[in-house]
């Protein structure tokens, strides 16, 4: 409701090219949160079932990580002075004292983040669908491996917090970005750990088990992320940099499910597929 109710974007129709990353963004955090739901309310159905249902639930992570990097590349990296290569250039020569110019790099790394981010999350759903097998020992810290893996695409969002003091020129994304990843932190501690019923086993089945705990930081990390994707939609709208596509938006969504939904085939064919965990 809060995406759906921006004040910068009233003034737009919901099909304005300037707000599909936007909705891309908005359709992975209900998708991972939907399938996450689906996944533990009738995961007990069947064995075959609950490890369907549970590829389903790690797709929608993946989907939903993509998802952020679309908005990520729209909103919020072409506006980082990192990726700028007068500024990055002037900040490496008055630092190492002489010039280097870093305008090709940075327009590879433009061109290459969606790509890249694409194949992350198909091998990121590969990765925790084979977790689910019995010869995996460390299931858990695996997939919590794996989830934080396409989170490095916001890795020019930390550098430039190093570099360019992002906390004086942006505040909002600065303190919102660091709190989300302190949330995200708090997460995946609970879901290795599995604190605190490790300590005191059977007390915290209904209430306090440390899956519910990682569910309520992740949310948290999401609800926190979701404000400075917000803030960088109001200040793309004042000067787009780049007019989003359909192709570049909706078109890599499309063809991340297809190609999701084809590893999900793949592993629901395999005969041990049944892991109890």
């Amino acid at each position: 409701c809060r995406l759906l109710l921006l004040r910068g974007a009233a003034e737009l129709p919901f099909h304005h090219p300037a707000l599909l990353p936007l909705w891309c963004y908005a359709s992975g955090v209900v998708l991972t949160f939907a399938m996450s739901c689906t996944a533990h309310v009738f995961s007990c159905l069947s064995l075959r079932l609950r490890a369907a249902f549970f590829y389903l639930d790690y797709a929608s992570i993946s989907y939903y990580g993509f998802a952020s990097t679309v908005a990520y590349s729209y909103y919020l990296l072409p506006r980082l002075r990192l990726l700028d290569a007068r500024a990055l250039s002037r900040y490496l020569q008055q630092h190492l004292g002489w010039y280097v110019d870093c305008s090709l790099p940075l327009a590879l790394y433009s061109s290459l983040v969606l790509p890249v981010a694409f194949v992350l999350a198909v091998t990121c759903t590969v990765a925790c669908c084979q977790s689910r097998s019995e010869c995996c020992a460390y299931p858990f810290a695996i997939r919590t491996f794996v989830f934080a893996m396409p989170l490095s695409m916001a890795c020019p969002i930390m550098l430039e917090s190093f570099l360019f003091d992002l906390r004086a020129h942006n505040p909002t994304l600065f303190v919102y970005f660091y709190r989300r990843y302190f949330w995200l932190l708090v997460a995946a501690f609970f879901n290795v750990s599995k604190i605190p019923e490790r300590i005191q086993p059977g007390r915290f089945d209904i209430v306090g088990h440390s899956h519910q705990l990682f569910h309520i930081f992740t949310f948290l990390s999401i609800y926190d992320q979701m404000h400075y994707v917000e803030e960088g939609l109001l200040n793309f709208l004042k000067a787009p940099p780049t007019t989003p596509t359909y192709l570049g938006t909706v078109g890599y969504m499309l063809l991340l499910i297809l190609c999701l939904g084809m590893v999900i085939r793949k592993f629901l064919n395999v005969a041990d597929l049944c892991k109890q965990d």
